[in-house]
Order: C-alpha cells, then sequence, then structure tokens
C-alpha cells in the first residue's frame, strides 16, 4: 500500500528504438539490398539475401535494446 507499489514512469529516451523502428530500419535495409542487388547478381539471391540482412538488422537492433535495458 502506498507509493512503492506502482511502476516509475518509462522515459522515451531510456530505448534506443522501438520495436516499429527496429522494423522500419530492418524493412528500409532489406529494400535498399533488393533494389541495388537484385539486377546484378539475380532477383532471387537478391530478394533473399535482403531479406535475411533485414532480419539480422532487426535482431541486432534489438540486441542493442536489451543491453541498454539491461544497464539501466
Amino acid at each position: 500500500m502506498g507509493i512503492d507499489d506502482q511502476e516509475p514512469p518509462r522515459d522515451p529516451r531510456n530505448q534506443l528504438l522501438g520495436v516499429r523502428n527496429r522494423l522500419l530500419m530492418a524493412v528500409v535495409f532489406a529494400t535498399f539490398y533488393i533494389l541495388t542487388f537484385g539486377p546484378r547478381t539475380g532477383w532471387a539471391g537478391g530478394i533473399v539475401s535482403g531479406l535475411l540482412g533485414g532480419a539480422v538488422i532487426f535482431l541486432v537492433l534489438k540486441e542493442f535494446d536489451e543491453r541498454r535495458k539491461r544497464r539501466r
């Protein structure tokens, strides 16, 4: 009973990015990768590589967020 039961307000500056922004960065990376390497190396290879690269970007940014949360 009292103030201790409440969770402290979250500061939006504590997170590097949010899920939406991580997803946006991954989509932008995949799009540019596909548009750049698709015509050069073949569309199938460009699309697969772009999607895999976008997934890696998303996971790396997620790990950065998790490490920043653990430090605080």
